[in-house]
């Protein structure tokens, strides 16, 4: 009996969507624990993400290749002076919904 009552209140989400609404459901895994990335900086680029409700997030796309293989982590903020092209460079961060939180870089000459 209570299975039946689930059933509205997972209904309602499409009886919404079909009026023209947009819905972003998120889900971070083990939030609090940083990330890791390394490799040799081939791009930044500052990029800018509208969050439907009414603000803007500006966040800095950086390439990190390894190994034949290139990784694109969107970072929060302006941190283009932080990653110089052609050199290599570990971040540390946090994962988040529209961006990560940077928390150290380093470069190696």
């Amino acid at each position: 009996m209570s299975r039946l009552l689930h059933i509205p209140l997972l209904m309602l989400p499409l009886l919404l969507s079909g009026c023209g609404g947009a819905y972003f459901v998120g889900v971070v895994s083990n939030p609090g624990n940083p990330v890791h990335v390394s490799g040799t900086i081939s791009g930044v680029q500052l990029g800018f993400y509208d969050d439907r409700h009414g603000t803007v997030v500006t966040f800095t796309a950086v390439g990190f290749t390894s190994a034949g293989t290139l990784t694109t982590i969107n970072f929060c903020g302006d941190q283009q002076d932080l990653f110089p092209i052609d050199q290599f460079a570990h971040a540390d961060f946090n994962t988040g919904i529209y961006c990560s939180t940077l928390i150290a870089v380093t470069i190696q000459n």
